[in-house]
Protein backbone atom coordinates (compact mmCIF):
# COMPACT_ATOMS: atom_id res chain seq x y z
CA UNK A 1 0.00 0.00 0.00
CA UNK A 2 1.11 3.58 -1.29
CA UNK A 3 1.83 6.20 1.62
CA UNK A 4 -0.44 8.76 1.48
CA UNK A 5 1.86 11.93 -0.25
CA UNK A 6 0.61 14.02 2.78
CA UNK A 7 2.30 11.77 5.21
CA UNK A 8 5.61 11.60 2.80
CA UNK A 9 5.99 15.13 3.12
CA UNK A 10 5.46 15.22 7.03
CA UNK A 11 8.07 12.30 7.03
CA UNK A 12 10.32 14.16 4.62
CA UNK A 13 10.10 17.24 6.89
CA UNK A 14 11.30 15.18 10.09
CA UNK A 15 14.08 13.27 8.33
CA UNK A 16 15.59 16.97 7.77
CA UNK A 17 14.84 18.00 11.56
CA UNK A 18 16.56 14.61 12.18
CA UNK A 19 19.80 15.34 9.44
CA UNK A 20 20.23 18.18 11.75
CA UNK A 21 19.95 16.48 14.89
CA UNK A 22 22.23 13.59 13.41
CA UNK A 23 24.99 16.58 12.50
CA UNK A 24 24.69 18.21 16.03
CA UNK A 25 25.67 14.74 17.34
CA UNK A 26 28.03 13.32 14.44
CA UNK A 27 29.79 16.80 13.39
CA UNK A 28 29.47 19.17 16.44
CA UNK A 29 29.76 16.03 19.40
CA UNK A 30 26.75 17.56 21.08
CA UNK A 31 25.28 15.62 23.59
CA UNK A 32 22.54 13.16 22.44
CA UNK A 33 20.01 13.79 25.50
CA UNK A 34 20.90 17.31 25.09
CA UNK A 35 20.10 17.08 21.37
CA UNK A 36 16.25 15.42 22.23
CA UNK A 37 15.32 17.66 24.77
CA UNK A 38 15.75 20.59 22.38
CA UNK A 39 14.12 18.74 19.66
CA UNK A 40 11.02 17.95 22.22
CA UNK A 41 11.39 21.65 23.36
CA UNK A 42 11.41 23.21 19.57
CA UNK A 43 8.24 20.66 18.88
CA UNK A 44 6.45 22.02 22.28
CA UNK A 45 7.13 25.43 21.23
CA UNK A 46 6.24 25.36 17.86
CA UNK A 47 2.66 23.65 18.79
CA UNK A 48 1.94 25.84 21.67
CA UNK A 49 2.36 28.59 18.30
CA UNK A 50 0.08 26.22 15.98
CA UNK A 51 -2.42 26.01 18.74
CA UNK A 52 -2.38 29.54 19.37
CA UNK A 53 -2.97 30.59 15.63
CA UNK A 54 -5.71 27.51 15.21
CA UNK A 55 -7.68 28.86 18.60
CA UNK A 56 -10.15 31.69 19.01
CA UNK A 57 -9.37 31.64 22.93
CA UNK A 58 -6.43 29.16 23.79
CA UNK A 59 -7.58 29.55 27.25
CA UNK A 60 -10.73 27.85 26.93
CA UNK A 61 -9.25 25.59 24.87
CA UNK A 62 -5.86 24.68 26.24
CA UNK A 63 -6.65 21.36 27.82
CA UNK A 64 -8.11 19.84 24.44
CA UNK A 65 -5.00 21.25 22.65
CA UNK A 66 -2.82 19.57 25.25
CA UNK A 67 -4.60 16.38 24.99
CA UNK A 68 -4.52 16.36 21.16
CA UNK A 69 -0.93 17.02 20.95
CA UNK A 70 0.23 14.73 23.86
CA UNK A 71 -2.14 12.05 21.97
CA UNK A 72 -0.19 12.59 18.76
CA UNK A 73 2.81 12.28 20.40
CA UNK A 74 2.34 9.33 21.94
CA UNK A 75 1.25 7.57 19.14
CA UNK A 76 4.40 8.89 17.48
CA UNK A 77 6.27 7.81 20.19
CA UNK A 78 4.91 3.93 20.35
CA UNK A 79 5.40 3.28 16.66
CA UNK A 80 8.96 4.60 16.33
CA UNK A 81 9.69 2.04 19.88
CA UNK A 82 7.79 -0.67 17.89
CA UNK A 83 10.09 0.14 15.12
CA UNK A 84 13.10 0.03 17.34
CA UNK A 85 12.52 -3.18 18.67
CA UNK A 86 12.06 -4.45 15.33
CA UNK A 87 15.01 -3.65 14.27
CA UNK A 88 16.78 -4.44 17.49
CA UNK A 89 15.76 -8.52 17.01
CA UNK A 90 16.23 -8.51 12.78
CA UNK A 91 20.59 -7.88 14.13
Amino acid sequence: MAENPVNMEIFDMADEFIAVANRLLEEEHKDLGQISAAIRYAAARFSAHEAACRSGDLSIDKEKAHSWYSDQFNKMLEENLDQHIEMSKQR
